[in-house]
Order: C-alpha cells, then sequence, then structure tokens
C-alpha cells in the first residue's frame, strides 16, 4: 500500500485546519487522515501486532527520505505538523497539557531526523501514532511533551530494528542453507581459456618498445 501519491490529499487539509472564532485558531479533525489511518491500521497491522515485514518492503524511494527528496522538506514538515496535532487532539488531556505549535514544530523536524536514520515511511509514522493513541506504547497521565514522544517513538523504532535484523539474519540462514554454489569449472581456469570456452576470441597486442 502506497501513500505517497496521498500526500497532496493530507496537505490540503493542512492548509484548511483552522476555523476563526474571536481571534483564535481552532484545530479540527481531518475525515480524509483518519481514512488514511485506518487504511494503515488495515494493512500493516494484523491481530493487533505490526506486520515489519510488510513495512520493510517498501521500497526506499517511496519511504520518507526519497519523499522529501521528490516533494522538499517544508512540505513534508506541513505534513507531519498536520498527523502531530491530529495525535494531539486525540489525547484526552487539557490543552495546557499538551504540545504548543513551537513543540510540535520542533517534534516534526524530529520524525524527519529519524526517518533519515532508520529509512522510515509515511506509514511508519502514522502507524506508530495510532498505536500510541491505543495505549500501545504507554499512558499519557500528566502531560503530553515532546520528550515523551520521542521515548515512545524510539520504543517503536527499536522494535521495528530488531524485527529488521531478525529478518536480515532469516535470509542469511536461508542461503546459507542451499549451500555454496556450483563453479562453473572445478579446477582453477585461466582467464584465457574462459574467454575461448564463451566464444570470445582476442589477439595479444605486442608492446612497443
Amino acid at each position: 500500500m502506497i501513500f505517497k501519491d496521498n500526500i497532496a490529499i493530507l496537505e490540503q487539509q493542512e492548509l484548511m485546519p483552522f476555523e476563526k472564532r474571536k481571534g483564535t485558531k481552532r484545530f479540527t479533525k481531518s475525515l480524509e487522515y483518519e481514512l488514511i489511518a485506518t487504511l494503515v491500521l488495515q494493512h500493516y497491522q494484523t491481530n493487533d501486532e505490526v506486520n515489519y515485514d510488510l513495512l520493510l518492503s517498501i521500497p526506499m524511494q517511496e519511504r520518507l527520505p526519497g519523499v522529501i527528496a521528490e516533494y522538499g522538506n517544508k512540505r513534508m514538515h506541513r505534513l507531519l505538523v498536520m498527523i502531530l496535532k491530529e495525535f494531539c487532539m486525540a489525547v484526552p488531556l487539557p490543552k495546557s497539557k499538551k504540545l504548543n505549535d513551537v513543540r510540535v514544530s520542533v517534534c516534526a523536524c524530529d520524525l524527519m531526523l529519524s526517518s533519515f536514520e532508520d529509512q522510515l515511511s509515511l506509514e511508519d509514522i502514522i502507524l506508530f501514532f495510532e498505536r500510541a493513541k491505543a495505549g500501545k506504547y504507554g499512558t499519557f497521565k500528566k502531560a503530553l511533551t515532546h520528550q515523551l514522544i520521542k521515548e515512545m517513538f524510539e520504543v517503536y523504532r527499536q522494535q521495528r530494528h530488531e524485527a529488521f535484523v531478525k529478518s536480515k539474519e532469516a535470509r542469511e540462514a536461508e542461503l546459507k542453507s542451499l549451500g555454496p554454489a556450483e563453479r562453473t569449472s572445478p579446477e582453477p581456469t585461466a582467464i584465457k581459456n574462459l574467454f575461448s570456452d564463451a566464444g570470445v576470441h582476442f589477439g595479444i597486442r605486442k608492446k612497443i618498445s
């Protein structure tokens, strides 16, 4: 499932997430984001467990570093800010106990940096926040802080890394079980003979002194 093409849809929601009321701005929930988040959960989560193998199969050019290279840092930052605000709105705490706009912006920058470190995808980000809402990485008792989000995100990243290492070791074990590849020739063969066997003939030119 590729959500790269949905960036324009999510961006459009980010451009109109506020309602002016008595000189203040109020963030409103995005139906489009909720639908996309639901699809991410359905596709990359099975029996309440993350399908890391499927996440890790997302092509590199479709992960956040590749998307940032195509769309730019500013557009991706706006998108991550919107996702963070959706998350903050869902946490049952008073507004004074949540991230303000400046801290949301800084947190979005951290997510972008992390995406380069672990080659994360937009699906990773959405999946993490949806699972965090469900309390998979702890609860929000007193306040929702940047540091708390970083700690929870580190748990997700570590689990993802462990799944990557496990998958890599499984592939290596499978290749090892196949045994060494058969040599094309049972004994060491001169390079010129290999060319000759392949039907390639060339003459040796003498060095002109």
